[in-house]
């Protein structure tokens, strides 16, 4: 045993002997160190207010708030967002006759948006907040019934999805 305690001692004074040497030969009076790293742009999205249940679906095809989307971008610009409908752009009865009325979707100032057609992209143009704190900014969105008031009987809904990314 006392032979092993000697050859691990004799590897100790090696080993800090070798470090000591390469410290030794440096001939600077400074060491610098170069490091970074990336932060990627980025989006993030909430919604404000997002469920309403007391829609006017009369003839009266009133425009009607249907919510805020709120959104914050780490890239200091507006943010692209694109919009889908569950039920491609109608609100769908929950009667079994399979009832839907038409809507146009309002987003800020950008009206009369069909989704009918598919996805709307709302590009480099919807308000973004920016900074460390992560406040965000607030676009409406609204909907237009293009219900005539002779519609059938029954609730009807549509979902839609918002995704946010920077540009």
């Amino acid at each position: 045993m006392n032979a092993l305690l000697k050859s691990l001692l004799a590897a100790t004074a090696i080993t800090s002997m070798g470090a000591a040497a390469a410290v030794l030969d440096t001939t600077g009076t400074e060491a610098k160190f170069t490091f970074e790293g990336t932060i990627q742009p980025m989006c993030k999205t909430s919604s404000g207010n997002n469920s309403v249940t007391d829609l006017k679906l009369d003839s009266s095809q009133q425009t009607q708030e249907i919510g805020t989307l709120d959104v914050w971008c780490n890239t200091g610009e507006n943010a692209t967002t694109e919009y889908t409908s569950a039920n491609g752009g109608f609100l769908v009865a929950n009667s079994g006759q399979g009832s839907k009325i038409a809507y146009t979707l309002n987003i800020g100032d950008t009206a009369g948006i069909d989704l009918q057609t598919g996805a709307y992209k709302h590009t480099k143009a919807t308000d973004a907040g920016t900074g460390t704190t992560g406040e965000t900014k607030a676009t409406s969105l609204k909907i237009t019934p293009q219900s005539n008031g002779l519609n059938d009987a029954g609730t009807y809904s549509d979902t839609i999805t918002v995704t946010v990314s920077p540009n």
